[in-house]
């Protein structure tokens, strides 16, 4: 699933100047799939913007803003810019409140899915074993290589 936007960086939440890592130590700062819509709405209701009246796309001057437009844009397959013009004279709370509905929205099918997974504890065992089996022998396959070359076979 890809999700087109004119940026290649969603930004930290918390630090808009940052790019969105999970190895932030500020949790507030990403989503993370595993998020419930209740730590969604949160973490967005959180994330930083500016005092500047207006909603406009300015990754400069205004990146929080930019930011939510970026992942707005995002989550509703749209051109950020067509985003910002229906925000112009709104303000961050319209922003944030849709923002939080489009994520929740964009994510409710990959979480459903992702939850089911976790289920299935046999078919997880069977991948892991499989991925074990292919790891083995990889690791076999060098380790003939290494004595090969260091004559010990």
């Amino acid at each position: 699933m890809s999700f087109p936007a004119p940026s290649k960086r969603i930004l930290s939440l918390r630090d808009p100047t940052s790019k969105m890592s999970k190895s932030s130590p500020d949790t507030a700062s990403r989503i993370l799939l595993t998020d419930s819509p209740k730590q969604i709405e949160s973490k967005i209701r959180l994330a930083v913007t500016d005092s500047i009246p207006g909603i406009t796309y300015d990754p400069v001057n205004r990146p929080g803003t930019a930011n939510l437009l970026t992942i707005l844009a995002a989550a509703k397959e749209e051109d950020v810019h067509e985003t910002a013009k229906v925000y112009e004279s709104q303000n961050h709370g319209a922003l944030k409140r849709d923002v939080i509905s489009a994520v929740q929205e964009m994510l409710r099918k990959p979480r459903e899915e992702f939850q089911r997974l976790r289920t299935e504890t046999d078919y997880l065992e069977g991948i892991a074993r499989s991925g074990k089996e292919r790891a083995m022998e990889k690791a076999e396959q060098t380790m003939q290589d290494v004595r090969k070359r260091v004559g010990l076979s």
